[in-house]
């Protein structure tokens, strides 16, 4: 009986001895390469994406304005990052079982969660000491309300992904670090892995930073800027599909100028790679796909320049705050310069930005060439006499007598323009067309635009694009108003009257254009044609056309624009005649009427202990002076109806019966033949604008400014041409 009980025993395990043989030879040699491929799969890190570099931007002459250079940041893990920001629970106890052999006290929740707060802390101490120790100044409060900052962008990108998809979901951008501190050199970043080394969570990462051309500031504008993505970016990326081209959360883009305007040629593509945890490779490695350079028809050595002009004319005119000019090429509208005045150091712009924002009287932030518009002032009379020409309702010989008054018996309005302040009207006498735009007489144009009415000038107006875009792409660019009778009685409630069409004849009332509009207006003038202007050279070419008017007729427009300069009579004569042995300056004068501006309001509140306070935020507008305040002062109650303005500028109004002006200047070199007169057979090849805001008189403030700039193009011509190239591009 014990001997059958043993056999049976001795059976059961040969047969289990059997099973575990065949399941060992199953694994070990029939499916052996499936496990060890599980194996390995198990010890793989997370792919890990390899970031590109972003293209630069050059200037015509292939000289760099702005590139990406090598750099390392300083990153967070995001469940660290978040467990710092957030108060919820869940968010802390996620980090502590990620970090549990870190931490001691594993039985006691609550000194858990202290130690790791402790630790945290000590983080962000120990990363001010460090930055504080290479003379830079990098707050434990600043880092941690940039994680905060980072914390809610990321939130909203994932509630806007979220929406997307149709239902809530973990993104990317909670699976890997984010960079606190930006733009660490070689020297911090070998020095930060070993000073760091006790907080696991910290990462140096390669990256790389935007690094500008020396004296960089006359570029600001035009160059733009990078900013984090955001969830807008999220919610509008034509390439969310594309996982290596898709924007993430702690990536940037441009936000303006050719940053914006050339995102997509600029950005590159993310590769990848993916390693174990042993260091070896389990795909091929991706390779990310750098930007491409972008070059501008710029020229950055003439930029330079024309914005040290302007900027010595704008800081001697005691109410200026700022200005512009552009100077385009007349045939192509390649835009040569583009200037705004006052700018900025674009490499510390984080740093000065709150200075930037609160300078309410000069505006640096503001791309006034191509942003802010005005009032064209006598600069647009030139096509005002076009459209009667080819209205037939004036003719060449046409004469108005001009006594300094529109209504003699109402000489409070409508009236030529000032001699010198002196509180009289300039008297031109009878003039033609000519010797009308020569003296830039108020009388004669008046006449014309009630001949001419609303809807023909404003026909003609949107012939040089008026109210359009230039055609530049920028973000920044406002296109002005060309007010048209629909215009006006959607906008104003008012139908046209004869009062509007007078105002529109000499460049007032609610016509407005932007510097580089008025400029192409110069290069219309120069050549009798009209296109818009572009700042991409490789871009497709742009349409062209013709404007009406006979040779007679342009020629007799052309004669009293280059008398504004060369007769005694011109209104920049005094102030703009070049001596200059090959060219000659063109160009209009033009005073348009400049309204004080808001630079801060008044906001009276009570705050959360009930008592009254009054407070000045700066801002240039009341809507945006309320978000500020509220900003600032959460907790208070205040009517927003009662917020006024504190101070405007100019700081002193003028007296009754006066108001300021802008100055503008627009013109052309025309060449000078054997007689030393015009050589009307040769097209100009550049044309330009000057503004000087609040400068007043267009001929005696930027005349000047008009004589040094057709100075610089002069010689720039010239050079290009020792050169062997033309400045004119060869498109038609």
């Amino acid at each position: 009986m014990f001997e059958s009980r043993l056999k049976m025993l001795l059976g059961v395990l040969g047969a289990a001895l059997c099973i575990i043989v065949v399941r060992l030879f199953e694994i070990q040699i029939v499916r052996g390469a499936h496990y060890t491929q599980q194996a390995r799969q198990s010890l793989n890190l997370r792919p890990q994406p390899l970031p590109f570099v972003r293209g630069g931007i050059l200037d015509r002459e292939g000289r760099l304005l702005v590139s990406d250079e090598p750099s390392w940041n300083l990153n967070l893990d995001y469940d660290v990052l978040a467990a710092s920001v957030e108060d919820e629970p869940f968010a802390i106890n996620r980090v502590l079982k990620r970090w549990a052999d870190r931490f001691g006290n594993a039985d006691d929740p609550p000194a858990l969660e202290r130690e790791f707060l402790d630790d945290v802390e000590g983080m962000w101490l120990d990363v001010e000491t460090f930055f504080s120790n290479f003379g830079q100044v990098v707050s434990s409060s600043d880092l941690r309300q940039r994680s905060r900052q980072t914390w809610e962008r990321i939130q909203r990108v994932r509630r806007a992904v979220s929406n997307r998809r149709g239902f809530d979901t973990t993104i990317a951008e909670e699976r890997v670090s984010h960079a606190i501190v930006e733009g660490l050199t070689a020297e911090q970043q070998i020095a930060a892995r070993e000073w760091f080394s006790m907080f696991p969570w910290l990462h140096i990462v390669p990256s790389t930073k935007r690094t500008f051309c020396e004296d960089a500031a006359p570029f600001a504008h035009l160059l733009g800027r990078l900013s984090r993505v955001d969830a807008q970016a999220v919610k509008e990326d034509v390439n969310a599909d594309d996982p290596f081209a898709k924007y993430l959360a702690n990536e940037r883009k441009g936000v303006s100028g050719i940053e914006w305007l050339a995102e997509q040629e600029l950005r590159g593509r993310r590769g990848q790679i993916h390693r174990t945890q042993l260091g070896g490779l389990v795909d091929d490695v991706i390779e990310a796909e750098h930007g491409k350079n972008v070059a501008l028809t710029i020229d950055a050595s003439l930029q330079r320049r024309l914005y040290a002009i302007l900027g010595d004319t704008v800081d001697r005119v005691p109410e200026s705050s700022g200005g512009a000019i552009v100077v385009m090429q007349v045939q192509s509208r390649e835009v040569l310069s583009l200037v705004s005045y006052p700018a900025y150091d674009p490499a510390k712009f984080s740093i000065l930005y709150n200075e930037l924002r609160d300078d309410t009287v000069r505006l640096p932030l503001r791309f006034r060439a191509v942003a802010n518009r005005y009032a064209p002032g006598s600069t647009i009379k030139p096509l005002a006499c076009l459209a009667g020409l080819v209205g037939h309702q004036i003719s060449l010989e046409t004469r108005e007598d001009c006594t300094g008054y529109l209504f003699e018996d109402y000489r409070d309005r409508w009236r030529c323009w000032e001699i010198g302040g002196q509180g009289v009207r300039m008297a031109h006498g009878a003039v033609n067309m000519t010797q009308a735009l020569t003296g830039s007489c108020n009388i004669f144009m008046y006449r014309l635009g009630e001949q001419v009415g609303v809807n023909s000038l404003c026909s003609v107006f949107d012939m040089v694009g008026a109210g359009r875009s230039s055609g530049i792409g920028l973000r920044e660019e406002s296109w002005g108003i060309n007010p048209t009778p629909s215009w006006l009685l959607s906008h104003k409630g008012t139908p046209a009257n004869r009062g509007h069409a007078r105002l529109f004849a000499i460049g007032q009332g609610e016509l407005s254009m932007t510097p580089i509009q008025v400029a192409n207006l110069m290069a219309t003038y120069a050549s009798g044609r009209y296109r818009p202007a572009t700042l991409l050279p490789d871009a497709d070419p742009t349409p062209v056309w013709r404007l009406p008017g006979s040779d007679a007729e342009w020629n007799a427009i052309r004669r009293g624009i280059y008398g504004v300069v060369n007769d005694p009579d011109g209104t920049a004569y005094k102030y703009a005649r070049l001596d200059d042995s090959e060219y000659v300056l063109c160009g209009k004068t033009g005073s348009a009427t400049a309204y004080r501006w808001p630079t801060a309001y008044r906001i009276s509140y009570t705050d959360d202990k009930g008592d009254e306070n009054t407070t000045l935020i700066r801002a240039g507008a009341r809507g945006p002076a309320i978000a500020r305040f509220e900003r600032q002062f959460p907790l208070a109650t205040f009517d927003p109806a009662k917020v006024e303005v504190a101070e405007k500028w100019p700081v002193a109004p003028l007296s009754e019966g006066q108001h300021f002006s802008h100055a503008w200047f627009g013109g052309y070199l025309q060449e000078r033949s054997a007689n030393d007169m015009p050589n009307w057979q040769a097209e100009p090849e550049i044309a330009f604008a000057v503004l000087v805001e609040f400068g007043g008189s267009g001929g005696r403030v930027s005349g000047p400014v008009a004589r040094e700039v057709s100075k610089v193009l002069a010689d720039y011509l010239r050079h290009k041409r020792l050169d062997g190239a033309s400045v004119t591009s060869t498109e038609p």
